[in-house]
Parts: C-alpha cells; sequence; structure tokens
C-alpha cells in the first residue's frame, strides 16, 4: 500500500470518527421516549451507547483498510505479513468486545467477518499462497458478511426515523 493510499486510509478514518462522535449526542438525548419500553428485551440492541455502535465506524474503518492492503496483492504488491498480523490483531480485539452487544440483525455477519479474518491472518507466513490470504476476505462465501458489516448503521437499526 502506498503512502497516498495510507493517507487516504487516515482521513477516512478520521472523519468516519469524527461523524460518529458528533452524531453520538444526538442520539443519546431522546431520553424522554418511554424508559421500559424495551427494559424487558435481552437480546442486545443497536443503542448509540452500547459497545457494538461506539466502535463500529472504527471496526468498520480498520476492516477496510485489512481487506484493502490484502486485496492490493491480487494486483502483484507483496503483503506485508508483519502490519496485516497487527491490523488482525487489532480487529480481532475490538471485535471481541463488541460481540456482545452485536444487534442480532447484524451479529452472524459480524462473527462471520471476524472469522473471515483471523482465517485469512492465519495464513500469513512465508510461503503461503495469495489465494489463501484473499479468498475468506474477498471470496464469494463471505462477502455478503463484509457488505453487510460495512453497511451497518446503528443510527439507522433501531429509530427508523432520520
Amino acid at each position: 500500500m502506498t503512502a497516498a493510499h495510507r493517507w487516504i486510509l487516515a482521513t477516512i478514518a478520521a472523519a468516519t470518527t469524527m461523524a460518529g462522535c458528533s452524531s453520538a449526542p444526538e442520539a443519546a438525548p431522546p431520553a424522554s421516549a418511554p424508559a421500559s419500553s424495551h427494559t424487558p428485551t435481552t437480546r442486545p440492541s443497536a443503542t448509540a451507547t452500547s459497545a457494538f455502535c461506539l466502535d463500529l465506524s472504527t471496526f468498520q474503518v480498520g476492516v477496510i483498510a485489512y481487506s484493502a492492503e490484502v486485496g492490493a496483492s491480487i494486483e502483484g504488491e507483496p503483503l506485508d505479513f508483519e502490519e496485516l498480523r497487527r491490523k488482525a490483531v487489532l480487529i480481532a480485539d475490538m471485535g471481541e468486545r463488541m460481540q456482545a452487544s452485536a444487534p442480532p440483525d447484524v451479529a452472524k455477519h459480524f462473527r462471520t467477518v471476524l472469522k473471515a479474518i483471523d482465517t485469512s491472518a492465519g495464513h500469513l507466513k512465508p510461503g503461503a499462497k495469495t489465494r489463501d490470504v484473499v479468498d475468506p476476505v474477498y471470496g464469494e462465501r463471505n462477502r455478503p458478511a463484509f457488505d453487510a458489516v460495512n453497511d451497518y448503521d446503528c443510527g439507522a437499526a433501531p429509530q427508523g426515523k432520520a
């Protein structure tokens, strides 16, 4: 990945994080809604203050950064095993903390993405075939999960209002 690509990803990450932070206070104040309306539910929910929603944009950027670097190998760029392993560990650590509060409508996809990155990273060793690193991330089997997690928006899921 070139320095320009890294700069673009960093800019996207900063913008996404700032957007997530600036919209969180707006989502939290509707405390005038009846608090007991959803309390009996024991299932995780996509509230603006859940670990899943608080970390989602950062997680999405991490997955995009990992995917982009892995994808560059399709075009012949060498894989930076150490950097990809580092990103995979960061994604796994964040994902572990988020998993308990993942909303039911995206939880299965979220677990699939975590497993796919773990599988991909497990092949990051000398002599590995590029296909073994790329397929878990870009293969047809897991692609819908990556798309679902990347497109997921906590603010849109529970509210239904703009």
